[in-house]
């Protein structure tokens, strides 16, 4: 009994990444440094940005929850203590605080390929 309780916890923590995430080129955590001076954001929905920091270097910050006021056209600040951006900060937008939940290196966004 206690085996197969084993056996199943392993396979659980085997399971891939959820398909709703964008590929990343590293799955472990990072923070984007320099956040005064980065070049560009884009929306992904409601649960995140893609962020081009000021090396060209692109990284996607997920929200804990849906962050139901992102938007592409809204006006967006990150909260980034030390000013760098990581997992402990957030997003604001129009006002509501959006905590972050991961912050990771990934690809350009489609139709960013060639910036």
């Amino acid at each position: 009994m206690i085996r197969q309780a084993m056996a199943s916890l392993l396979l659980l923590g085997a399971e891939p990444a959820p398909a709703d995430q964008p590929a990343t080129d590293e799955s472990r955590e990072v923070r984007i440094p320099r956040m005064a001076s980065f070049l560009e954001w884009v929306a992904d929905g409601d649960r995140g940005v893609f962020v081009r920091g000021d090396t060209g270097k692109w990284y996607y910050a997920r929200t804990q929850s849906p962050c139901p006021r992102l938007r592409p056209d809204v006006a967006l600040s990150f909260v980034a203590p030390g000013g760098e951006l990581d997992r402990h900060g957030a997003l604001r937008v129009e006002g509501w605080r959006c905590p972050l939940d991961s912050v990771t290196e990934t690809e350009a966004p489609p139709g960013h390929e060639d910036h």
